[in-house]
């Protein structure tokens, strides 16, 4: 028997999901980690998701994940603040159009959104409204600065883009298959002009 084995001589098995060409950096593991919590919090939400859950995505054990990140909470607020990009300027309309289709389609990108969306009840959705503070609203202000109606365009903006998101791509519901492409290609030229015709005067 080795030190530290099971008394039985029998192995440990490895953590589900777990890879034996992992290669020994923590970089890497700590970015594996990070990105099945992101994925597991954007399907289940905080309160339903477990350490487990996530070493057994990553490939590691709940221990580590606790070495990385110090607890569940702590992970979860550093996949809701990570993955910020730079937003589009509302001036260039098929760009951001584009953009944010984009944004819903890809799943590592939207998981951050979607785990705030469905851990509302966490904190009463304050650190949700301060990512859209940090993220669209404050930039979007920014654009908009002198126009008399920019608070309205801005709740507009906001409805457009997690309405597309959530129900119009389907990512709130888990779609397995989202629209078509045709649907995608005529939802963004829609969308475009949606956005032209919410900022126009």
């Amino acid at each position: 028997m080795t030190a530290g084995g099971p008394s039985d001589g029998t192995r440990r098995a490895r953590p589900k999901g777990s890879n034996a060409h992992r290669p020994k950096d923590s970089a890497a593991t700590r970015n594996d980690i990070q990105r099945a919590a992101a994925r597991r919090f954007a399907e289940r939400g905080f309160a339903h998701v477990t350490l487990q859950d996530i070493a057994d995505d990553a490939g590691v054990t709940p221990a580590l994940v606790n070495r990385y990140f110090v607890s569940k909470r702590a992970l979860f607020e550093l996949v809701a603040q990570s993955h910020v990009e730079e937003v589009q300027p509302l001036t260039e309309v098929d760009t951001f159009a584009s953009d944010l289709m984009a944004y819903w389609q890809d799943v590592d990108r939207r998981s951050p959104a979607l785990a705030l969306i469905r851990s509302i009840d966490l904190d009463g959705g304050k650190l949700l409204m301060h990512e859209l503070e940090r993220r669209m609203l404050a930039p979007w202000r920014q654009s908009l600065v002198g126009d008399p109606e920019a608070a309205a365009k801005i709740r507009l903006l906001e409805s457009l883009t997690l309405g597309l998101g959530l129900f119009g791509i389907g990512a709130l519901l888990g779609e397995k298959e989202g629209p078509s492409a045709d649907t995608l290609a005529a939802m963004e030229r829609r969308l475009a002009l949606m956005i032209e015709a919410c900022l126009s005067d």
